[in-house]
């Protein structure tokens, strides 16, 4: 059950973010390594939900969980430090820091479902 939610929840992610990240810079790209790393992840999440279809690679999953958590932490802080710093308002960047707090969220619940799942997955096979 906690496997099925993070795979799936992992697939949803990834979709929504490689959509998400054409639509916001669609006509105006940003510098590449910023919206190259969102695609690493989209990809890095569809091949860890195709690998933990077997349980006993359910660590592929843990592990892109990691990243997109490390990823979405770290976008987060530095828009954030812009804010601070008045180098950007809150009132021009309020969706973005939303959107951004919400998928570290959904990254650092993936990275604890994917840890159970794969603790799990452990124990059931160390029961065979």
């Amino acid at each position: 059950m906690v496997l099925a939610y993070t795979r799936y929840t992992a697939l949803l992610f990834a979709i929504g973010l490689a959509i998400g990240e054409a639509v916001i810079n669609w006509g105006n790209w940003q510098w590449w390594p910023l919206w190259v790393v969102d695609y690493a992840i989209a990809v890095a999440l569809v091949y860890g939900f195709v690998a933990s279809r077997n349980p006993v690679r359910t660590h592929v999953l843990t592990s892109a969980w990691a990243f997109t958590l490390g990823v979405f932490y770290m976008a987060l802080f530095i828009t954030l430090d812009n804010l601070r710093e008045g180098k950007a308002s809150f009132a021009e960047q309020q969706v973005i820091i939303l959107l951004i707090a919400l998928m570290t969220a959904l990254a650092a619940m993936g990275v604890v479902t994917a840890a159970i799942a794969q603790k799990l997955a452990t124990v059931e096979l160390d029961r065979s």
